[in-house]
């Protein structure tokens, strides 16, 4: 079997069994309520090295905090703030520091203000959502920085499996902006990501 359809295959079985496990584990309305608070997030530390000529080369440390959270003014409208990009070496998450073995430390910031929009129907137990990110990324190294406004959307569902307890699939499209110092035009990344994620609501 090949590693594409290994993944496909994956995929398709876990959408499945979430489904099967909402439907079995139905709740009674109670998430994406008026005063519902929904947290997210991951703390991670990665050690990478770099390999040449099958030698490994001297290691970088990373640590990234990345949360979310969000409040439901009314019933499906949610306020949140969130952390943008997860799992990428390029821009990581949230507040991130990375430490090479040698020259400067780098500090990264990124932040978003996404509201949402969750799509509720009486007795669902699948919540199709969309959502909107407007925010701030930074990076600063060595006494040089380069900032930006960044923006962009997500859209998916979110299927509450037992009491308090949700999982997600969505995709998300981010335009990641790192300008220099007096730059009238555009640096930075454009992303397309496809995710699996899990929160707490009370």
């Amino acid at each position: 079997m090949s590693y594409k359809r290994f993944i496909i295959r994956t995929v398709i079985t876990f959408a499945l069994f979430c489904s099967m496990t909402a439907v079995s584990l139905a709740q009674e309305g109670q998430f994406a309520q008026t005063g519902v608070v929904e947290l997210a997030g991951s703390v991670t530390f990665e050690n990478v090295k770099t390999v040449h000529n099958d030698q490994a080369g001297d290691a970088t440390n990373i640590f990234s905090f990345a949360p979310e959270i969000g409040y439901f003014v009314t019933e499906g409208l949610e306020l949140g703030i969130s952390s943008g990009i997860t799992n990428s070496l390029i821009f990581p998450p949230g507040l991130t520091s990375i430490s090479p073995p040698s020259g400067s430390s780098m500090t990264a910031v990124q932040f978003f203000f996404s509201p949402s929009y969750n799509f509720v129907s009486p007795g669902a137990t699948v919540y199709p959502f969309i959502q909107a990110k407007l925010g701030y990324t930074s990076l600063s190294s060595g006494g040089l920085s380069e900032t930006g406004f960044s923006y962009g959307a997500r859209g998916g569902i979110k299927i509450p499996v037992v009491t308090h307890l949700l999982i997600s699939t969505s995709a998300e499209y981010l335009l990641i902006t790192i300008n220099p110092e007096n730059t009238s035009t555009r640096y930075g990344y454009d992303y397309f990501s496809f995710a699996f994620g899990i929160s707490g609501y009370f």
